[in-house]
């Protein structure tokens, strides 16, 4: 669906809903299949990781693990191979994306914390994927050390909560090549969902334990938008995953900016 020019929203931007049905069978709440890539490591997902999928589930209502399936597939799928990957965390996107046959690209995967680095070096070794994908630290998330224009695709993968949009999106532009793609899985927030927001507040402070996710405001639509064109970006296509319910009124989207 393209924006009507007329209308005061007028940003060329494509929004696509899933089927609820294919959804539904895509992204199955029931427990997680085996993951080879996992189970062949001696350190199985950790505490932090567990603590992740918790949190996504809480907001979404997905699964985290078939979630990041579809992220990958969504990636390989429009044919980048010089990939930047904005944040390791857990390194779940970025060896796992590593690991398929059909991605014929290279990882350049970012994190600050040291500790996170060396874990993901660690596994990248154990799966032999060491010259597919490679961890660097980073000091400073409002620059990153690359040369302009250095990637076809930079992707976020459940992160833009924690930035400030505006410089995040005018230094990815920077290290994007010319018609490059930023891939933002991001949760956003309407306004409206201020009632629902105190109840989760709640259930993250005193039941999760987690006072700085309790604390996190998720970004509008609409001000998301307008902040990527705002940076530069040419057109924003937007396939959301879930839909907002009374419970969750957050959506779950795949957003592809080009520069």
């Amino acid at each position: 669906m393209m924006v009507d020019p007329g209308r005061e929203d007028r940003y060329p931007v494509c929004v696509k809903m899933e089927n609820p049905e294919n959804v539904q069978k895509e992204f199955d709440l029931a427990s997680s299949r085996p993951r080879s890539f996992i189970s062949n490591i001696p350190t199985r997902i950790d505490e932090y990781e567990e603590s992740i999928a918790r949190l996504f589930h809480l907001k979404t209502g997905l699964d985290y693990n078939h979630a990041i399936d579809h992220i990958i597939d969504f990636v390989t799928n429009t044919g980048r191979t010089k990939i930047v990957d904005l944040l390791t965390d857990t390194a779940a996107f970025a060896l796992r994306i590593a690991d398929r046959k059909a991605f014929k690209g290279h990882i350049h995967s970012f994190d600050s914390n040291i500790t996170l680095l060396e874990r993901a070096k660690q596994r990248a070794v154990q799966l032999n994927l060491q010259k597919t994908v490679e961890f660097k630290q980073c000091f400073h998330e409002s620059k990153l050390p690359l040369p302009d224009s250095f990637a076809d695709a930079a992707v976020s993968v459940f992160d833009l909560q924690r930035r400030p949009l505006n410089q995040y999106f005018t230094e990815i532009l920077r290290i994007l090549q010319p018609a490059g793609l930023f891939i933002v899985a991001v949760l956003t927030e309407a306004k409206t969902a201020a009632p629902i927001r105190f109840w989760q507040w709640v259930c993250l402070k005193y039941i999760y334990k987690n006072s700085a996710e309790a604390e996190t405001v998720y970004p509008d639509r609409e001000n998301l938008i307008q902040s990527l064109f705002g940076a530069g970006f040419r057109q924003v296509i937007i396939q959301e995953m879930n839909t907002s319910t009374t419970m969750r009124p957050g959506v779950f989207s795949l957003i592809a900016a080009t520069k």
